[in-house]
């Protein structure tokens, strides 16, 4: 299973990383929206990306934007974004897009294991293999 970043700083995602790690996920790191795209476009069946990480304040486009298309492309793909809204705020931007969950702008430990605590959760009700 792989997850995949969106985002020009890999240090702000470290502790997600290392927990996602940790999961038996295999990470990989894009730094535009239009790449991100292009590999999902682009990705074998045999290893599906089941994870993207998209940071909020990328430039070139709203987390929003690109949550969207990737739902049109691969609806099957869980998305997840930092975000300096409320939580009330964030449901109301996202709402209708089935984002997974909403993480801070610089994510913690507790963010991250609360990450993969909610995604073994929808692994398994998918019936996906959790390695």
């Amino acid at each position: 299973m792989i997850c995949v970043f969106v985002g020009k700083d890999k240090t702000v995602f470290s502790n997600l990383e290392q927990a996602l790690i940790r999961n038996h996920m295999e990470i990989k790191w894009i730094d535009t929206g239009k790449k991100l795209l292009s590999l999902l476009a682009d990705h074998s069946a045999d290893t599906p990306v089941v994870l993207v990480i998209i940071d909020g304040t990328l430039p070139g486009s709203t987390a929003r934007d690109l949550i969207e298309q990737v739902v049109m492309q691969n609806p099957m793909v869980n998305c997840v974004a930092t975000s300096a809204l409320s939580p009330e705020k964030f449901h109301e931007k996202f709402e209708g897009l089935g984002v997974l969950m909403q993480l801070p702008l610089k994510p913690d430990e507790k963010d991250a294991q609360r990450l993969v605590t909610h995604l073994n959760k929808i692994v398994d009700m998918t019936g996906s293999p959790n390695k």
